[in-house]
C-alpha cells in the first residue's frame, strides 16, 4: 500500500470512531429525558393528589366556590342549658295592656302662670324678689319710676276736681231753679256738664285701676303679685329701662303642674284624652298616677312629635318646671293568642327572632311581633301557642349565634 492509501484508511477509522462515540453519547441523554418525563408524570400525579381530599374530590377550586349560608341552629345540651341559666317556657295566650314609655318634662300650668310687664314706659328702681321666691297675692314685686304714670295720676286728679266743681254748680242751679230765680235752661246746662265730668273722672280712674296703679304716688309705681306662687323668671334689674312690651318677671302657681310627654307620630293613634298614665321622676319617691288631659293636634316642626299632657297636683312643690320625667301610657286590655316573655325577642340582622327549643338545642325563628306591655310580647306570625322557647338568657344564644357566624365567615 502506498503511503496515501494508509492515511486515507486511518482517517476513515477515526471518523467511524467519532460517529460511534457520538451515538453512544446521544443514547443516554434520550433515556434520561424519558426517565425525567416519567418522574415528572409521577410528580404531577402526586401534586394532583395533594388537591384531592379523602373522598377523591379535587379541591383546588374550593376557595372560588361560594360559602354555605350560616345556620340559625345552635347546638346545646341539656346540661349546657342549665349551666347557662337559660329558662325554657311555652308560648301561650295572654291579656295585654300595651304601654307607651315616653320621655317627658315638668312645666308650669299655663292657666296658673302670669307674666308681669311694666304698665307704662319708665325705669326699674328696685326688684323686691328673686327667682325662686315664694310670694303671696298682693306682695310687692318691682318698683318703677314712670313720667307717664305721673301724667295719668295728674289727669285723674284733675278729672276728679272738675267732677266736684260740676256737682257744686249743679246743686246751686237746682236751688235757684227751685226758688224760681234761674231759668230752666241754666239747670239743664249744669246737669250736662256734670255728666261729662263724671265720664272723664271715671275713665281716668279706670285707666289707673286696670293697670294696677294706685291713685296717689306721683311717678313711682309698685307692681304687686296678682296670685300666690313662685317667681320662676326675673329678667328685671334695677336701672333697666322698660317700654312695657317685655315681662319683668313671671309668677307661677306650682300647686299644680303639667307633665308634657313627647308622643311619636306613629304612636299618636294610641293616645287619647282620659287614658290612664303613670309619671315617674327623680323628685318623686313613688310613681304618680294621672290621666291624659290634653293631646296636641300639631306635631313639632323639628321633633315631629305631638304633646300629651298630664295635669298633676304638686304638694310641697317637689316638681319644678324643667325637671325631666317619664310617662307610661297604658292602653286598654286585649287578648293575644300567642305571647312570649318580652326579653325573649331578640333582633338579628334587622329581624325579630325567638330561640325555639329543638332536640339538639335551639333554632332562631323569625317572628312578627305585635303589642307589648313590657312584660309579654304578642307574636303575630312565626310561632304557635305551646312552642317551647328560651324565655330567659336568650341574649346568650344571640351572642353564640353571632360568634358562629363570624367563625363561618373566616
Amino acid at each position: 500500500m502506498t503511503k496515501k492509501q494508509t492515511l486515507a484508511i486511518a482517517l476513515m477509522c477515526v471518523i467511524a470512531a467519532l460517529l460511534a462515540a457520538l451515538m453512544l453519547l446521544r443514547q443516554p441523554a434520550g433515556t434520561d429525558r424519558h426517565d425525567d418525563e416519567h418522574e415528572h408524570g409521577q410528580g404531577g400525579n402526586a401534586a394532583h393528589a395533594e388537591h384531592e381530599d379523602s373522598h377523591g374530590h379535587d379541591d383546588r377550586h374550593a376557595e372560588a366556590a361560594p360559602a354555605a349560608a350560616a345556620s340559625d341552629a345552635i347546638a346545646m345540651t341539656e346540661a349546657q342549658i342549665k349551666a347557662n341559666g337559660i329558662g325554657i317556657e311555652a308560648a301561650q295566650p295572654a291579656s295585654l295592656r300595651e304601654t307607651l314609655h315616653l320621655p317627658a318634662q315638668v312645666r308650669a300650668d299655663a292657666e296658673r302662670t302670669v307674666a308681669l310687664a311694666a304698665p307704662a314706659r319708665g325705669m326699674v328702681r328696685s326688684v323686691l324678689v328673686s327667682p325662686g321666691s315664694v310670694v303671696r297675692k298682693g306682695d310687692g314685686l318691682v318698683t318703677l319710676q314712670s313720667p307717664e304714670v305721673a301724667q295719668w295720676r295728674a289727669d285723674a286728679a284733675a278729672a276728679a276736681q272738675r267732677l266736684q266743681l260740676a256737682r257744686t254748680v249743679t246743686e246751686r242751679e237746682q236751688k235757684l231753679w227751685d226758688d224760681g230765680i234761674s231759668a230752666r235752661q241754666d239747670l239743664e246746662f249744669a246737669r250736662a256738664a256734670l255728666g261729662e265730668a263724671q265720664v272723664q273722672a271715671d275713665a281716668a280712674r279706670q285707666r289707673l285701676g286696670a293697670l294696677g296703679i294706685a291713685a296717689a304716688g306721683g311717678a313711682d309705681v309698685t307692681l304687686h303679685a296678682p296670685l300666690a306662687g313662685m317667681v320662676i323668671e326675673r329678667p328685671a334689674v334695677a336701672g333697666m329701662a322698660s317700654d312695657g312690651s317685655q315681662p319683668l318677671l313671671t309668677i307661677a302657681d306650682l300647686s299644680r303642674v303639667w307633665i308634657e310627654a313627647a308622643v311619636p307620630s306613629g304612636s299618636l293613634a294610641q293616645v287619647r284624652e282620659g287614658m290612664p298614665a303613670t309619671v315617674t321622676a327623680t323628685a318623686l319617691d313613688d310613681a304618680v298616677r294621672g290621666t291624659v288631659s290634653f293631646v296636641g293636634p300639631v306635631l313639632g316642626e323639628t321633633t315631629r312629635m305631638a304633646t300629651a299632657r298630664i295635669t298633676l297636683p304638686n304638694p310641697g312643690m317637689r316638681l319644678r318646671p324643667g325637671m325631666l320625667a317619664t310617662v307610661d301610657l297604658m292602653g286598654q286590655q286585649a287578648a293575644a293568642a300567642v305571647t312570649v316573655a318580652a326579653d325573649a325577642v331578640q333582633t338579628i340582622h334587622e329581624r325579630s327572632v325567638v330561640f325555639v327549643r329543638t332536640p339538639g338545642g335551639f333554632e332562631a325563628r323569625t317572628v312578627v311581633t305585635g303589642r307589648s306591655d313590657g312584660r309579654r310580647t304578642e307574636i303575630v306570625k312565626g310561632l304557635d301557642a305551646g312552642s317551647r322557647y328560651a324565655a330567659a338568657g336568650s341574649y346568650l344564644l344571640k351572642a353564640d349565634l353571632g360568634k358562629s357566624e363570624a367563625e363561618h365567615d373566616h
